[in-house]
């Protein structure tokens, strides 16, 4: 090959290099601000020119955050974005706002994909399994099938329906758990470990009786056997002396 042609094919890569320092593709930002689904992004990385400057880029306005959304965007999941995070600008190849037919992978043309671009924090660290979690807090699922619920400042549950299928489930709340419904029905054995209080009543009843062990005391209201008030229960045709009572009658 020529030397002319060399140095033509050399201004030829040379000017496709320069060109290519123009588009942008895909580069971590970090969030200045957010509100109603867009933010203010500052890119991380820094813009290099052909002549060999390198400057920070601009803040980005108005840049599109991107969620996972599924059923025609009725599901999904979003987090509390707040200054600070970081985040994947994805820069599209053509405007997002159709206003311009040639412009491509253009800074204005950004979406913020919500990510810790690597870095480990809350609950992150735990990536053997499926993890939604929010400092300590976490709902967790993993392979073997097993359902985790840590919620150290306390657990609200008000829900119209809920339903959960699982071999094995766990739900720890080291402050309190508080479920709100009209009723609660289990289909089987029931084990409290703590204290049982209950407040409004208790009715039960089935072929298995019922048996507490240790001491039973009652206070207020009246106690009741076979339709027998049994503090107030009396024997008629007793006569005082050292003999006891029969059966009560």
């Amino acid at each position: 090959m020529s030397e002319s042609s060399n140095n033509t094919l050399e201004a030829l890569v040379g000017l496709v290099r320069s060109q290519l320092l123009d588009v942008n593709t895909a580069i971590p930002g970090t969030i200045v601000s957010y509100a109603g689904g867009v933010a203010h992004v500052k890119p991380t990385a820094k813009k290099r020119f052909a002549d060999g400057d390198v400057l920070d880029f601009p803040t980005i306005p108005n840049v599109r955050v991107c969620w996972p959304s599924f059923a025609g965007g009725s599901a999904g999941v979003k987090g509390p974005v707040k200054a600070g995070d970081k985040c994947l600008l994805v820069f599209a190849q053509q405007a997002v706002d159709g206003s311009d037919d040639r412009r491509m992978f253009d800074l204005q043309d950004a979406y913020a994909v919500m990510c810790d671009l690597g870095d480990v924090g809350g609950d992150a660290g735990a990536n053997n399994a499926m993890t939604m979690y929010f400092g300590s807090a976490y709902i967790r699922l993993t392979e073997a099938g097993k359902l985790e619920i840590s919620a150290p400042g306390g657990t609200l549950l008000d829900t119209q329906a809920l339903e959960m299928n699982a071999t094995t489930a766990a739900l720890n709340a080291s402050s309190s758990t508080t479920v709100t419904t009209p009723t609660t029905t289990f289909s089987d054995a029931v084990t409290v470990n703590g204290l049982f209080t209950f407040v409004a009543g208790m009715v039960g009843g089935g072929a298995g009786g019922s048996t507490i062990s240790g001491d039973l005391t009652h206070s207020g209201g009246s106690l009741s056997s076979n339709g027998k008030v049994l503090h107030s229960h009396v024997h008629s045709g007793v006569q005082v002396g050292a003999g006891n009572t029969g059966a009560p009658v």
